[in-house]
């Protein structure tokens, strides 16, 4: 998931956040995404599961999904 780029704003996952309707919750560990071309870490994403691996098929590879109830903290 990618932040929004809105400087002074951060945003979380928290234990009600959805999407689709499905529970999702956070994943401490940073994201295997980098930047090229030196492959820098990327800090601007976040990394979440759904908390049931039954709800994996109501999604598909690729699919565009928003995340339902996120905090917003300035």
């Amino acid at each position: 998931m990618k932040r929004l780029e809105l400087p002074g704003f951060s945003f979380r996952v928290t234990p009600d956040s959805t999407i689709g309707g499905c529970p999702i919750e956070a994943l401490d560990i940073p994201p295997r995404v980098s930047h090229p071309p030196d492959a820098s870490p990327r800090y601007d994403l976040l990394n979440f599961r759904l908390r049931t691996k039954l709800d994996c098929s109501h999604f598909q590879r690729g699919q565009k999904v928003l995340v339902d109830r996120i905090i917003c903290s300035l």
